[in-house]
């Protein structure tokens, strides 16, 4: 059914269905209730009519927005219709293609599934292969699951899944026996001419996936004779299915998606997540730039996943990696002896997102394939020639693509291929107030993956962070925090447990101000003293050498936080 998407607001990533009739406003009695002062109580009505969306604005006080134009009377919303109400934007998602119908099929009948599904003969042989292939969760599964399943299927004694060449080919999986010799003679057959080779009592197939050559076998034996037509035909049919399967879950695994979690509450970061959401509910190609160390990727992930294609495929390419490989990434392979074929990244994001990052690195000789496979919205088969997909480009630099574009840094033809929205993302010392929900993020992630209670940040170290001007932005402020978990996990991080740039580079301005430093050393060795004393101010003085109300005094003058602990 209809659904609005919430783009922007209180309420942004929501998304509510219209059933027959949605009614959006401030009051609780609203099934879209915005708690917004722009919003009245009741301030705006979709329903449905005839099949087709309708927008009426209820009487409200700043009125409602349809893509820029304030609502009239009854209007009809289209498929991507942007509504604004308040600080609130929507957009329309029109019916799907395929929907529930109230009419019955003529003379339809029913009967239980299991009744229905194969469980005998070669038809119950390659729907058990199937479902227990399918259920696979990784490569080494895949092979484990082809062999037991082909073993029971053809009644088979032992049977093994070997990868590799006719010169390097190693086991990877073995049923019925502790190891199993396959014929020299046999398995050249398989893996050199693409043959199924059998005798009365063994058979060996290829695993071979479409487009290419073979890159494994599948090897049955049995101690009578067993193996005709029709066992054979089973057994190359099970080597083609293992073939595709393993080659799947393969690719599967490259792009398995990481959880997508932005942290930050800074203005500067609000705008760019403001940009990211509007990005999210476009197709059209997106831009993210800024310095080494962002986010810029993490964010291309919180476009995808908040967007419609969230449940589709996001493929990632590096394309700072070397040109051939950049090349194989994107445009894909076919299998050789040991190397399963390696479907296109344009193929493999089909009704998902490509992310192209680095994308300034890309050669002039992929640049231009690439392009020209855009363009036709095509991408390279498996079995070779051309297949159509469809797919929403994001590609990350350092500079935005136009001005690279301008200064000849990037060919014009992709230029104008990734033309549509831009995001910049500012660097770290831009967004301070997220310094310590970031640090507290990552130490948290890094502390609980080490099983250790995360450390706690002393005043003056979290005064030394915020100061510090993060050259490596994110990413270095990732590897500092998980680093100080691991080392002083449970424990607190003083001034002078922090890494030696950030103590040095919060120093003021003026760095011949023999005062200010003198100032900044001395408070680091009262919070130093404080620590190895436990909290314990007498102690803490005579380490430092001076008396307790001079001790007192200080503490005071620095807005020093005193913690004793708890040892006796």
């Amino acid at each position: 059914m209809p659904a609005l998407l919430l783009l922007t607001g209180v309420s942004a990533g929501r998304r509510y269905e219209v059933a027959t009739e949605l009614t959006i406003g401030r009051s609780p009695s609203c099934e879209l209730q915005i708690e917004d002062d722009k919003v009245s109580r009741r301030h705006a009505r979709i329903f449905l009519r005839e099949g087709h969306g309708r927008l009426s604005d209820l009487g409200s006080r700043n009125g409602t927005l349809l893509n820029g134009e304030r609502v009239e009377g009854e209007v009809l919303l289209l498929p991507g219709d942007r509504v604004q109400i308040g600080e609130t934007t929507l957009i329309y998602e029109p019916l799907a293609q395929a929907a529930l119908a109230e009419t019955a099929p003529f003379e339809a009948f029913h009967i239980p599934i299991a009744e229905v599904l194969p469980h005998v003969g070669p038809e119950g042989a390659l729907f058990s292969v199937g479902v227990a292939l399918l259920g696979a969760t990784s490569e080494a599964m895949v092979l484990r699951r082809l062999v037991d399943e082909s073993l029971h299927a053809l009644n088979a004694d032992r049977a093994a899944a070997l990868l590799g060449s006719q010169e390097g080919l190693r086991t990877a999986a073995v049923s019925g026996a502790a190891s199993v010799e396959v014929p020299r003679v046999m398995a050249s057959l398989a893996l050199e001419l693409k043959e199924v080779a059998s005798t009365a009592t063994a058979v060996c197939t290829p695993l071979v996936a479409a487009g290419g050559m073979p890159f494994g076998l599948l090897y049955l034996e049995s101690d009578e004779p067993l193996f005709s037509g029709s066992q054979v035909r089973l057994a190359a049919t099970l080597g083609r299915m293992g073939g595709e399967a393993y080659t799947a879950m393969r690719s599967r695994a490259a792009e398995e998606p990481a959880s997508v979690l932005v942290v930050g509450t800074s203005r500067p970061f609000r705008r760019v997540l403001d940009q990211a959401r509007r990005a999210a509910a476009s197709a059209v190609p997106t831009v993210i730039s800024g310095e080494p160390g962002t986010g810029k990727s993490l964010l291309a992930r919180f476009i995808h996943a908040h967007s419609p294609r969230a449940l589709g495929p996001f493929v990632a390419v590096d394309c700072r990696q070397p040109a051939p490989v950049v090349e194989e990434s994107l445009f894909g392979r076919g299998s050789a002896p040991g190397v399963p074929p390696r479907p296109s990244a344009l193929q493999r994001a089909d009704r998902g997102t490509l992310l192209l990052q680095h994308v300034e690195g890309l050669s002039s000789a992929v640049i231009e394939r690439l392009v020209r496979l855009l363009a036709r919205k095509v991408a390279p088969a498996r079995q070779g020639g051309e297949e159509p997909v469809e797919l929403r480009l994001i590609a990350t630099a350092a500079t935005p693509v136009q001005l690279l574009a301008a200064k000849g840094e990037l060919d014009m033809a992709l230029a104008s291929a990734l033309s549509g929205l831009e995001i910049e993302v500012p660097p770290l010392r831009e967004r301070r107030a997220d310094v310590l929900a970031l640090f507290e993020h990552f130490a948290m992630r890094g502390a609980w993956e080490a099983q250790k209670p995360p450390p706690v940040l002393s005043p003056g170290s979290r005064r030394l962070l915020v100061d510090y001007k993060w050259p490596q932005n994110v990413r270095e402020l990732k590897l500092v925090s998980e680093r100080l978990a691991l080392v002083y996990a449970g424990s607190e991080v003083h001034a002078l447990r922090l890494p030696p740039e950030i103590q040095q580079g919060a120093v003021p301005a003026q760095p011949h101000n023999l005062q200010r430093m003198v100032e900044r050393l001395e408070r680091d060795a009262i919070v130093e003293a404080l620590q190895a004393a436990g909290g314990r101010k007498i102690r803490a003085a005579e380490r430092l050498g001076i008396s307790r109300p001079t001790l007192d005094k200080k503490i005071e003058e620095y807005d020093i936080q005193v913690q004793k602990s708890r040892r006796s």
